[in-house]
């Protein structure tokens, strides 16, 4: 496909390529909870790596191979400014402390132990090569772009946002207890629109694969192990509002661009 050619499909309906993600993003990542459903045992979480698929057909069907090789690229694209890297390894640390801090001051009862190092390590290991790696590519490095197209950052983020919590579906009422999804929606949200920034600042998924695996690790495997069972819901109220204003800060920082400074570019 030549590039004045790529150019023009740039500028047509992104709806084909969308319709695509959707239903395979659906079909390939939710087969565990369908299986569960009609009895299989396990707990019928998603399949992420499920929508790494999705996307890199859906990213064929818009911009044939081009498509799916950017997608590719920006998995293994190192390079990204120094702000985006030190968000992506220190902010997911920064948020919790906070949350930490500020529900100590509420009441929250926090019972502190020491982390148990090598189960971490294999929670990141699990983050990072499954989660992270069949999350971002496809929210971030297939879906925000090609949103991106049609609306502005912040209304592409939304929209974003909420197909990334329908995905979640097959978690809520169980991994995510129904009296905390909502403040878990909002921590979603929040985080969305850091990760969006981060994508357009680099051009690269892997600092938002970073933290979303080190996010994972520390805050399931560590820090909401040391929450009392009874204030988990005032727990998760509280560090919701840390990731939406985190969220609504990079907002105004950015003053809407997210680090879309320029429009987006026909290069997959």
């Amino acid at each position: 496909m030549t590039d004045a050619a790529i150019a023009t499909r740039t500028r047509d309906s992104i709806a084909p390529a969308l319709a695509t993600f959707l239903v395979l993003g659906c079909a390939l990542s939710w087969y565990p909870w369908v299986l569960h459903l009609m009895g299989r045992p396990g707990n019928g979480g998603p399949n992420p790596l499920g929508l790494l698929l999705a996307a890199l057909i859906a990213a064929a069907v818009d911009l044939g191979w081009r498509g799916s090789a950017g997608v590719l690229r920006r998995m293994v694209r190192l390079k990204a400014p120094s702000r985006v890297w030190l968000t992506a390894l220190l902010l997911p640390f920064a948020a919790l402390a906070v949350g930490v801090a500020a529900g100590s001051a509420a009441g929250v009862s926090i019972r502190f132990a020491p982390p148990h190092w090598s189960d971490l390590f294999d929670r990141l290991v699990f983050a990072l090569l499954f989660v992270a790696l069949g999350e971002e590519p496809a929210w971030r490095g297939f879906l925000l772009p090609l949103l991106q197209r049609r609306f502005a950052p912040v209304a592409a983020t939304l929209l974003l946002s909420a197909v990334w919590a329908v995905w979640h579906l097959p978690l809520m009422g169980g991994e995510f207890a129904w009296d905390v999804v909502p403040f878990f929606l909002l921590s979603l949200v929040g985080a969305a629109f850091v990760l969006s920034w981060m994508f357009n600042a680099s051009n690269s998924t892997l600092p938002g694969m970073a933290m979303h695996a080190l996010l994972n690790t520390a805050s399931a495997g560590y820090v909401f192990t040391l929450v009392a069972r009874a204030d988990l819901e005032r727990f998760w109220l509280i560090y919701g509002g840390v990731w939406l204003a985190a969220g609504i800060l990079t907002i105004a920082s950015t003053r809407g661009r997210l680090g879309a400074c320029r429009p987006p570019a026909t290069e997959p």
